[in-house]
């Protein structure tokens, strides 16, 4: 089921970024999910896992369309100071239905369990003295000390027990297909279609299946989805493209080193060479290179921004600041001071930092 729910979150989150549609999706999987539980509702004791396991594929698939793709619907469809009690609101009702959906179909199981296994017991002649019927349900091990053809019976029951709780979910699952039908489909802002195919997207799916609720401000939501959406830029097009959109004529290893002495001060040239993952050697280019331009300064080896440095450094903030607002189409950051605040501080933690090294003279593209 999981896998299932992977693969078409992921799949589906793609495909909403190319076409900026989403509405079918919710579409086709209540569709697939009404199919998934009557199959499911088909199940008995001589069900093999491999059946099962399929069954419980299509079901995650279906799940996998419906869970984030509304999510998704959501935020693209709500003004930024409604971000975060939009975003929540949807983890919220999605526990609650959860909640009441646990209750509603254990007590079905329950009462059909207890009514399937009074049924048998009542009519079984070869029960062990003094066996009290109520300790199957307490301990399903129990069965194993009963007689074969009891433990037939039993277990039977058990998949009778089972076959309303999947039966009585499917017109659920209709009255949700219908529901789709009606969910308006607006043009989809960039932010929500590049948020899908990211990483932080599809942690959301744990909240999905009833882990911690999603408790964030707008704020808080704005910037889990930019750092996701700026991680994904820099791993496809590193530093220079960066560089060029800010109009600065330098490599994009320049550039991290000005960001991360902008970001950390001053530093020893070995150092910083070791957060670059190079030899003393291999960087010492970068840094002639920005001495050269009167960028940085080299004093008894250790680097540090001039003026020039450091306005350069936050040249490449702005840009990346920029290319950030360019993003929330629909959500101006001059009609939200916390969301410019938001951009501001994200550029500067985003730049410079260690674990994207790598990225820095990954040539530009498009």
């Amino acid at each position: 089921m999981v896998l299932g729910m992977l693969v078409t979150s992921i799949g589906s989150g793609q495909l909403i970024a190319r076409t900026g549609r989403y509405k079918v999706f919710p579409i086709i999987g209540s569709a697939i999910l009404a199919v998934a539980l009557y199959l499911l509702s088909t199940i008995d004791e001589s069900t093999g896992t491999v059946l099962l396991n399929l069954y419980f594929f299509f079901l995650g698939i279906s799940l996998g369309m419906i869970i984030q793709v509304l999510v998704i619907a959501v935020q693209n469809t709500v003004d930024f100071k409604d971000l975060g009690a939009a975003t929540s609101g949807v983890t919220f009702f999605r526990t609650i239905g959860g909640a009441f959906g646990v209750s509603v179909f254990g007590a079905i199981f329950t009462n059909q369990l207890a009514h399937q296994l009074g049924t048998v017991l009542r009519s079984a002649h070869n029960l062990p003295p003094g066996f009290d019927p109520a300790t199957i349900q307490q301990n399903s091990h129990v069965i194993k000390t009963l007689p074969a053809d009891l433990q037939r019976d039993i277990l039977h029951a058990y998949s009778l027990a089972l076959h309303p709780v999947f039966l009585t979910a499917v017109p659920i699952a209709g009255i949700a297909f219908i529901l789709s039908w009606f969910l308006r489909e607006v043009p989809l802002r960039t932010v929500a279609a590049t948020t899908v195919k990211s990483s932080a997207a599809v942690a959301d799916l744990g909240e999905g299946m009833g882990a911690a609720p999603t408790q964030r401000s707008s704020e808080q939501e704005a910037e889990r989805i930019l750092t996701g959406l700026s991680a994904t830029e820099l791993r496809r097009f590193g530093y220079a493209r960066l560089a060029r959109s800010a109009g600065i004529d330098l490599p994009g290893g320049a550039c991290w080193v000005l960001t991360r002495l902008a970001r950390q001060g001053s530093m020893p040239g070995p150092e910083l060479a070791r957060q670059a993952g190079v030899t003393l050697e291999e960087g010492r280019p970068t840094g002639d290179l920005l001495v050269s331009r009167g960028m940085v300064t080299r004093t008894n080896g250790v680097l540090a921004l001039t003026q020039e440095g450091s306005q350069v450094a936050e040249q490449l903030c702005a840009a990346q600041q920029r290319w950030m607002a360019d993003q929330l189409a629909g959500w101006s950051p001059d009609q939200h001071a916390e969301l410019s605040e938001v951009l501001a501080r994200l550029a500067h933690a985003i730049l410079g930092d260690e674990a994207d090294r790598h990225l820095a003279d990954r040539p530009a593209r498009g």
